[in-house]
């Protein structure tokens, strides 16, 4: 079933693999949406378009994922992969140490080490975001290589949202 997650982000964008986001993790992919990937596309003034979203245990493995990887997603986190008309290095750079932005996890993905980068993975969890960054090529090849962030404490609207409704 087509759902909306934000203004810009719809169900079938994150269900590339042919699996579809499992029934109760809708609602964290909203959250990924409306508090990392709309800002994003707002700050650039372009279409995101992703390339990698929910995947099964199965299509994981498929894709070269790690066996933890947050695209697994449940319905305390998830994962997309995306790109964007835009120069991919400046992005990331810009989300890791100026957009205050609340990731879990940003990767940048290369194909090959000194080539350009070719999407941007970006993690969202429920609760405390670790805000970590690193670089690594595609499909988990080779080492990952963490990078700093910002220091700036990023506002989680999600958790937010859900205190004040508990009361």
């Amino acid at each position: 079933m087509l759902m909306t997650f934000s203004p810009h982000f719809e169900s079938h964008e994150f269900e590339l693999s042919g699996d579809p986001v499992p029934p109760g993790c809708e609602p964290v992919f909203g959250w990924m949406c409306v508090e990392v990937l709309e800002p994003i596309r707002g700050k650039w003034g372009v279409p995101i378009r992703v390339t990698s979203g929910y995947r099964s245990p199965e299509g994981n493995q498929a894709a070269g994922g790690q066996p933890k990887s947050q695209h697994i997603a449940t319905p305390d986190y998830c994962a997309c992969d995306f790109t964007m008309a835009r120069d991919l290095q400046v992005v990331f750079d810009w989300l890791r140490l100026i957009s205050g932005l609340p990731f879990d996890q940003t990767i940048l993905e290369r194909e090959e080490w000194g080539g350009p980068p070719v999407c941007i993975h970006v993690s969202y969890v429920m609760g405390d975001h670790r805000r970590i960054a690193g670089e690594m090529l595609t499909r988990g090849r080779g080492p990952y290589k963490q990078m700093e962030v910002d220091e700036v404490p990023a506002t989680n609207i999600a958790t937010t949202a859900i205190e004040d409704a508990e009361g």
